[in-house]
């Protein structure tokens, strides 16, 4: 008589489900990293993009480049299109045709909503309607002031600015933590005007944006963030620059 298969056991079944479980446990966090690192690069790959559209822009427009901040708001260098109106800053490269891959604007771990691409919150493409803003997923860095999407003085030449950073992920918005800037394992991408780009670890900004926090949108002043006559100076966007 042909004999009946076995089937198994039950500590047979608990051994292959732990084992399964155990590999899991192991694989997961590397899966995560893996996908994380390839989110980094391809922040730092936008940046690297976006470097060169500054450059063609500076190329047409006597060297000159559209980065700053809007009225007395020192961390609004993120501004595509303001209250369905205006293009200032990053503006400039949309209405100039500059960048014909929006996705590029967008930091790919960004995982707030106010500047991911294309939510309800920052719609795509602009102008929205309805005095809605659009934002990009990275802020530039507040040369000069801009008002009505134009700037107030002549713009900042990128001659000048080759070893500062000019972009970086969103950073330096009052009432936010140091680790609302760190979408990167507690770095921050920035890009600079040399049209390099790198991780900055949040060590360089944590302190400034522990300061900026304690600010409200109506009081943030402009010395925590920048100091352009004194490159020393304890402040956000000197902290980033290269040494």
């Amino acid at each position: 008589m042909p004999r009946k298969p076995k089937g198994f056991t039950l500590v047979e079944l608990l051994v292959v489900i732990g084992i399964i479980a155990l590999l899991i446990a192991i694989l997961l966090p590397a899966l995560s990293r893996a996908r994380e690192q390839a989110k980094n690069t391809q922040c730092l790959s936008n940046l690297r993009q976006l470097a060169m559209v500054y450059q063609f822009y500076a190329n047409d427009n006597q060297d000159r480049i559209p980065i700053g901040y809007d009225s007395n708001s020192p961390w609004t260098g993120y501004y595509v299109c303001q209250s369905s109106q205006w293009y200032p800053l990053m503006g400039c490269l949309f209405k100039g045709e500059y960048l014909n891959v929006p996705q590029a604007f967008y930091c790919p771990s960004q995982d707030d909503v106010r500047w991911q691409y294309n939510t309800p919150q920052n719609p795509w493409p602009p102008p929205a309607g309805g005095g809605a803003h659009t934002r990009a997923g990275y802020t530039c860095r507040p040369t000069i002031k801009w008002g009505s999407g134009k700037p107030t003085v002549p713009m900042t030449k990128m001659s000048q600015v080759k070893n500062k950073a000019i972009l970086a992920d969103v950073v330096g918005i009052p009432m936010n933590a140091p680790d609302f800037t760190s979408v990167h394992h507690k770095k921050i991408n920035v890009m600079y005007g040399d049209r390099s780009a790198r991780a900055v670890d949040k060590g360089l900004y944590e302190a400034n944006q522990a300061l900026i926090q304690k600010q409200t949108t109506s009081s943030a002043p402009l010395n925590l963030y920048i100091d352009e006559t004194d490159p020393s100076k304890d402040n956000l966007w000197n902290n980033l620059d290269k040494g």
